[in-house]
Order: structure tokens, then C-alpha cells, then sequence
């Protein structure tokens, strides 16, 4: 608890800078809609860690607040988008964007927050080339987002996915945008090339850690805990790195039931509570627990290059709660 309220202490910045790029103006429906997932709150992991790699290497976090706010934007419009592909109800605890507001609302808010957060990245106090790096670096990762997207919406029509086709999208679905908040961070905070795309890879591990931990939640955390429906993955079939695991690892006549469950289409709570024991009866959430925590090693042997100190202890304690949150 005591970290949960200093992570939020510290996104405070980013939450005051948000509020104010989001308010509601004319038309009211558009920016209601934009607003709607941004405030409703979240962890907000990526803008803590920019801001927090910006002290690391010796900056002023206060510099770095408007290119926090926009990967916060980015992260949230790619959200909205998700959350109308799978369907799903519920987001952060209140009802996702296009179940409050339409689906053609949603999509063209997300479309909206997407733009908004270039806008944002050229507010960033520092030069106008680091501005232009900045920009062309968070449109490339904004366009690998779309990449891993696409690979997981094949993986659900595949009844194989191999564990590297697996990591590779999430690297690009979820890790990459970590990558950027190091990296952008670091950058306005004064790091060369070298030394911002070395956390910027530290980053992206601990990023794959944090989706194969979210994945493992998804299967065994209630939907109080989550903000969510639990099981959501289980339900729209996705090839996660446990149902990987598991179709490998699990006898015939447990992989057999698992495939018909995956591929049903409409599950019960029962179905997803009968894919979950055939998960834990194999072995595949164990292998995840331990997989999601064999990233930390990396991230301690970086981040012991710097100085003892409140931004690297915190930078610390950030990482080791994105790969063990919730357990």
C-alpha cells in the first residue's frame, strides 16, 4: 500500500496535466467520450516510469510531464480500441467507452486521443530536436502497437502459437510503449542515445514480465481486483502464453477439453473455472508465475549502474510491483 501511495503521489503531475487536456469542451459528446477511460483512473505505470527515468539519469521530472501525459493518452486510446474488438463491458471498474457511449463514439474518441497525444509530446520542455525525436519515436512505437495488435487477433483464428510468436507480440502490443517511457524519460532528462535505449530495453523486459503477469491475472484474479470481467482472455479464445503452456504441457484429455472450451465462443463461468484447473493441473500457471518473475534479474543488474537514491529505489519498487502486483 505504501508504495500503490507513493506511485500516486508521484503521477499526481501527470494526472493535474491530464485533467486539463481532457476537459470537457464543445462537442461535449466527444471529449465526454475522451475523457471517460483517461480519469477513470488505472495505475499509470508509463508516466511514473518516464518521469522516474528522467531523475535517474539526473533531470527534472517536471520537464517530462506533458510526454507522460501523451504516453498515458496513447496508452488509454489503444484501451478504448481494445476493449470495442473484445467486447468487454468494464474498464478500470466503470463501463468501457463504447458501452457508455456508442461504439462509433468510442472508436472516434480513440481516434481523437491518438492525435491529442502528439500535441502533447510537443508541449515537452526541452529542445525543438529532442521534440521532433520524441515525436517520430512515439509514432514508430504507436505503429508497432497496431503491429502486435494484429498478431493477436490472428492468434485467436491459429490453434498453435508458438512461445516466440507469443513474446514478439507482446513486445510489440505492450512492452514497446514501457520502452518509450524509459526512453523518452531519460532522453529529456538529459541521457545520451546509448544510455536511454539501454533502459529503454530494461523497460521492454520488464514489460514482458508485466504481460505475462496481467495474463495470469486475467485467469485467476476476480473481476473486483482486475476492474474487469476475469477469464476475458479465456472467453475470446486468445493464445496468452498460458493456454500456450497449458496445450503443451497438459494431458490429451485435458488439451482436448481446453482446445473446445478456447475455440467455443461463449463460455460460462464454469468453462473458464474448468480452463483454469486444466492450467494449473499442467503446470502452465506455475511456469508463468516464475517466467514474469525471471525478468527482474535484468532489470536489478541495470539499475544497479546508478546510484543509491530515491529515484532508483523507487524506479526499483516500480518494476518488482509490474511483475508481482495482485499476488
Amino acid at each position: 500500500m505504501e508504495l500503490k501511495a507513493t506511485l500516486t503521489a508521484r503521477a499526481a503531475p501527470v494526472e493535474a496535466a491530464l485533467r486539463e487536456y481532457l476537459l470537457v469542451r464543445p462537442p461535449e459528446n466527444l471529449y465526454r467520450a475522451m475523457a471517460h477511460i483517461p480519469l477513470a483512473g488505472g495505475k499509470r505505470l508509463r508516466p511514473v516510469m518516464a518521469l522516474l527515468a528522467c531523475e535517474l539519469v539526473g533531470g527534472d521530472s517536471a520537464k517530462a510531464v506533458p510526454y507522460a501525459a501523451a504516453l498515458e493518452t496513447v496508452h488509454n486510446f489503444t484501451l478504448v480500441h481494445d476493449d470495442v474488438m473484445d467486447e468487454d463491458d468494464l474498464r478500470h471498474g466503470v463501463a468501457s467507452a463504447h458501452t457508455e457511449f456508442g461504439v462509433a463514439a468510442a472508436i472516434n474518441a480513440g481516434d481523437a486521443l491518438f492525435a491529442y497525444a502528439f500535441e502533447m509530446v510537443t508541449d515537452s520542455d526541452c529542445s525543438d530536436a529532442l521534440r521532433a525525436e520524441l515525436v517520430r519515436h512515439l509514432a514508430i512505437t504507436v505503429r508497432e502497437i497496431g503491429e502486435g495488435q494484429q498478431m493477436d487477433l490472428d492468434f485467436e483464428e491459429r490453434e498453435t502459437v508458438a512461445p516466440a510468436e507469443y513474446l514478439e507480440m507482446v513486445r510489440l502490443k505492450t512492452s514497446i510503449l514501457f520502452g518509450s517511457a524509459a526512453f523518452g524519460g531519460a532522453r529529456i532528462g538529459g541521457a545520451d542515445a546509448r544510455e536511454a535505449l539501454e533502459l529503454r530495453q530494461m523497460a521492454i523486459e520488464v514489460g514482458l514480465g508485466f504481460q505475462i503477469w496481467d495474463d495470469y491475472l486475467d485467469a485467476t484474479a476476480p473481476a473486483e481486483t482486475l476492474g474487469k470481467p476475469s477469464g476475458s482472455d479465456i472467453r475470446q479464445g486468445k493464445r496468452t502464453l498460458l493456454v500456450i503452456e497449458a496445450l503443451d504441457r497438459a494431458a490429451p484429455d485435458d488439451r482436448a477439453r481446453l482446445a473446445a472450451i478456447l475455440n467455443g465462443g461463449d463460455n460460462s463461468d464454469a468453462d473458464v473455472a474448468e480452463a483454469v484447473a486444466i492450467m494449473e493441473r499442467s503446470g502452465a500457471l506455475a511456469a508463468c508465475y516464475e517466467r514474469a518473475n525471471s525478468y527482474l534479474q535484468g532489470i536489478r543488474d541495470t539499475l544497479a549502474k546508478y546510484p543509491q537514491g530515491e529515484p532508483r529505489q523507487l524506479f526499483e519498487a516500480l518494476l518488482e510491483y509490474m511483475v508481482t502486483r495482485g499476488h
